[in-house]
């Protein structure tokens, strides 16, 4: 393998997925989880954004359109009150009584799973973003 082969090979192995389609995939599933078109917790509709429950690092959820809460600005990062972010138990709390328990426990095993993507899994993780009901 030339040093150039070797280079490409460092930086994009085969095990991995190209930037570019993790972007797609995460432009994707915030949109999915947008098309409540309003925030979950307060029903706002302006300034909406999709919210990873469990953390997009996460890979074997990070896609998971039942692991995404639309919210708003606020309700994601803002408040003081009630964020995801700025008061994190309170939102699992709230999250739990929303969905049922086992959302989240269903979640929490799917989380648990070992996942690699490759750039050869996008096409299904693309229709599985489309065709999962909200």
């Amino acid at each position: 393998m030339g040093q150039g082969g070797l280079i490409s090979f460092l930086y994009n192995p085969p095990y991995s997925m190209k930037k570019t389609n993790i972007k797609k995939l995460d432009k994707l599933w915030a949109d999915k989880v947008k098309t409540k078109f309003m925030c979950e917790k307060c029903g706002k509709t302006t300034y909406l954004n999709a919210h990873h429950f469990y953390s997009r690092s996460i890979r074997s959820v990070r896609w998971d359109v039942d692991n995404g809460f639309c919210l708003c600005a606020g309700c994601h990062v803002l408040s003081s009150k009630f964020s995801a972010h700025k008061t994190p138990a309170e939102f699992v709390e709230w999250a739990i009584e929303q969905r049922g328990q086992e959302w989240y426990d269903d979640l929490k095993e799917r989380k648990n799973t070992l996942m690699k993507y490759k750039d050869i899994d996008v096409e299904k993780l693309i229709l599985d973003i489309d065709e999962k009901p909200l």
